[in-house]
């Protein structure tokens, strides 16, 4: 993987695409009905706090690359324990996003296709652009950005045309009496709190002052993003069926008919969730598979590259039996488990073990 620096307005774009990733068809947090907007604001803004803290988390040790700040954290052996389980942990995220791609394409647009064709496709892309490097994803998605942007803002302008959203809809715009609060760790943790990979990418940025400055305008502008579709999707269907719905927003988007010429402008969503997957499970390839090279230096970065490809094509068959197990086991499970630990506990960790060694340090300077 042929590293090299990016700038930040790669990064933002970078970022905008990622948090979309499979949020803007699984994410949108519908099951709060009317008070999803709540629940997606304060999700967002939770999501910019998440992103200072990381950079924070890098920025006091002088922005050492990932592998470097586990090692001042947890010492050279520890370090490289702690790598391999977050390298583990960014590979099985992207396997569960890659099959959240997989079922979103068979279950509305591809009802034939076998799951392992997309699979393969999917993964020989994935391998392509990680040979390629962290440089030329960023590149490519300057690109992805514009379109995706293009495409969002297609949809919500013919969702206003077409005169199917309904404002009673929305209304109350706040129900105290179903405002559920308990799932709020999967909330955070999806996908605000899988920011946590870019641990291992903002060391690449030419300029980390920038980052700073102007890194958290992408978390606001993929939450609004978030919380302006969502808000559609209810005034088109209403809060109570668009939480039925395992892909509200392709639904909703069927229904919007314009003169008898403007339809099936659900292909359009097709089209964001294959740029936002492709980058989302990109991120987390490139970055476990980065982690894995620095533990395993003998090998061949293509040689890993390839091999993970292959793990990650066969545990895309392993990693749920249907749809219903999936969403259950990302959802539910995956959130308290594994997202908690990776992207709270040990971060918290190695910023409380950095700030006592530095402690150690000055006092035996003085």
């Amino acid at each position: 993987m042929n590293v090299t620096k990016i700038s930040i307005y790669q990064l933002i774009t970078l970022m905008t695409l990622f948090l979309l990733g499979s949020s803007i068809v699984l994410g949108l947090n519908l099951q709060a009905e009317e008070n999803a907007w709540i629940i997606n604001t304060g999700a967002a803004i939770t999501g910019v706090l998440l992103f200072f803290f990381y950079a924070y988390l890098l920025k006091r040790n002088g922005w050492p690359e990932f592998h470097k700040l586990l090692e001042l954290a947890f010492g050279k052996i520890l370090g490289k324990v702690v790598l391999i389980l977050y390298s583990l942990y960014f590979l099985y995220i992207a396997v569960r996003v890659l099959k959240d791609f997989i079922y979103f394409i068979t279950q509305t647009f591809y009802y034939n296709i076998d799951h392992w064709i997309i699979a393969f496709v999917s993964v020989c892309l994935i391998c392509y652009a990680a040979v390629l490097g962290l440089e030329a994803v960023a590149r490519t998605s300057e690109i992805l950005f514009v379109f995706t942007v293009l495409l969002i803002t297609l949809i919500i302008f013919f969702s206003f045309l077409s005169g199917i959203m309904m404002g009673e809809n929305i209304r109350p715009i706040i129900d105290l009496e179903i405002l559920d609060l308990s799932n709020w760790v999967q909330y955070i943790t999806f996908p605000y709190g899988e920011m946590v990979v870019f641990l291992v990418l903002f060391p690449f940025l030419n300029d980390h002052k920038r980052l700073m400055k102007h890194g958290w305008i992408a978390v606001v502008l993929s939450g609004v993003i978030l919380i302006t579709v969502s808000e559609i999707i209810i005034a088109i269907l209403g809060a109570k069926v668009a939480a039925l719905y395992t892909y509200p927003l392709v639904k909703a988007i069927e229904m919007i008919e314009l003169l008898g010429i403007i339809q099936h402008l659900e292909l359009l969503t097709a089209f964001a969730f294959i740029i936002v997957g492709f980058v989302k499970v990109s991120i987390f390839f490139i970055s476990g598979a980065k982690g894995i090279s620095y533990v395993f230096p003998i090998l061949q970065e293509k040689f890993i590259i390839f091999l993970l490809g292959a793990m990650i094509f066969f545990g895309s068959f392993i990693i749920a039996k249907d749809l219903p197990e999936h969403l259950f086991i990302g959802l539910e499970v995956v959130p308290l488990y594994l997202h908690v630990p990776f992207q709270f506990i040990l971060p918290l960790l190695i910023l409380l073990l950095t700030w006592m060694k530095g402690r150690k340090k000055q006092r035996k300077g003085i």
